[in-house]
């Protein structure tokens, strides 16, 4: 006896449904699963390249501003006259021939590592030491606004060639005296090199103003006053380069005459 029962294949459709609906749902969990991997993968990415390019590059201001957020800035060494390092001596004509060919973006390249030498103590690189003659042509105290925001800033101009200003940057100097007057004479002897070179600024007519500072913080004599001096705890990046504004040659040529008062600068 053949017994046969009625079906509408219910049962069938059933378990052949539920087996699909779980298929699309694996498919689409795993589909999103790849997608917050990718993104995860790439912001992993992003951030190593991102403290890469902090790491190698602290000149920048933003750069500069998240190391020191996160102490991660070495503090700028305290050198000495016998401890400074090594590095090329140029005077004020050496200077200018040296700078006269760059570009504008030569130029803002070879700033980027004068800064980032002097940021990282001169590890990697040499300083390029400034020598010579120059007479005082502006003085004032550094304030927040600039790259060091205490002790004074001195604007001198060269002896030799009045193509060649410098601003000798001196942080840490305390009181309201002027360490020097306008027209005095400073003298840079090649055997004690001192002021190392951070910026160079090409001015109107070819002229080049070169931002400098100590490095030996020993005291720096000037005249019978001697300037004891610490190196900044902290830089402003965001300051203005050069520090001092243009003083016009003619200006400075009227003050300066033959009883110009020699100021030797020593460490």
């Amino acid at each position: 006896m053949h017994v046969r029962f009625l079906s509408d294949g219910s049962e069938y459709r059933s378990y052949g449904g539920s087996g699909f609906s779980k298929k699309k749902e694996s498919n689409g969990s795993i589909f999103w699963w790849a997608i917050l991997i990718t993104l995860l993968m790439g912001a992993a990415t992003f951030c190593w390249f991102f403290s890469i390019m902090v790491f190698a590059h602290p000149e920048k201001p933003f750069n500069y501003k998240v190391l020191a957020k996160f102490n991660k800035l070495e503090p700028l060494r305290p050198w000495s006259t016998f401890s400074v390092p090594n590095g090329k001596k140029v005077g004020a004509r050496e200077l200018l021939s040296e700078f006269y060919s760059y570009s504008r973006e030569q130029l803002a390249v070879k700033n980027d590592m004068l800064k980032r030498s002097y940021i990282r103590n001169y590890k990697h690189e040499h300083p390029l030491y400034v020598t010579g003659g120059y007479h005082v042509v502006g003085v004032r105290q550094l304030g927040a606004e600039d790259v060091i925001t205490s002790g004074w800033v001195v604007r001198v101009r060269s002896a030799e060639i009045e193509d060649v200003d410098l601003e000798i940057l001196l942080p840490g100097t305390q009181g309201e005296q002027e360490p020097f007057n306008v027209g005095d004479k400073l003298v840079v002897e090649s055997s004690r090199p001192q002021l190392s070179v951070l910026h160079v600024q090409r001015l109107d007519g070819e002229r080049i103003c070169v931002t400098t500072v100590p490095l030996a913080y020993s005291p720096f004599t000037a005249g019978a006053t001697d300037l004891k001096m610490a190196p900044p705890d902290r830089l402003n990046m965001d300051a203005f380069w050069p520090v001092t504004r243009d003083v016009p040659v003619m200006a400075s040529e009227a003050r300066v005459d033959d009883g110009v008062k020699d100021v030797a600068a020593k460490s």
